[in-house]
């Protein structure tokens, strides 16, 4: 059976469901946003995923256990972190 493929908007990257910081965007952690077109899920209802397993920036996909998010804009906040990082780095 495929997984589905859902749109996420605002999203930021996080450990887990009750961390206080952003994550860069790898396997294991998980996104945090607005999922758009979920069969069970109404839209813009804040979701954190379950842990990533794959990405793949070229299609803007992100792959979780149960499903494929496709990725929208991030936030303003997980933009300006990433940004940031970039700049120190």
């Amino acid at each position: 059976m495929s997984k589905p493929v859902v749109m996420i908007e605002c999203w930021a990257v996080v450990e887990n469901v009750t961390s206080q910081s952003f994550e860069a965007l790898h396997p294991g952690n998980r996104l945090m946003g607005y999922a758009l077109g979920h069969a069970t899920l109404p839209n813009t209802k804040l979701i954190y995923t379950s842990p990533i397993v794959k990405i793949d920036l070229s299609q803007r996909l992100v792959e979780t256990f149960n499903t494929i998010y496709r990725l929208g804009d991030p936030s303003e906040d997980y933009k300006s972190w990433v940004q940031k990082r970039t700049v120190a780095a």
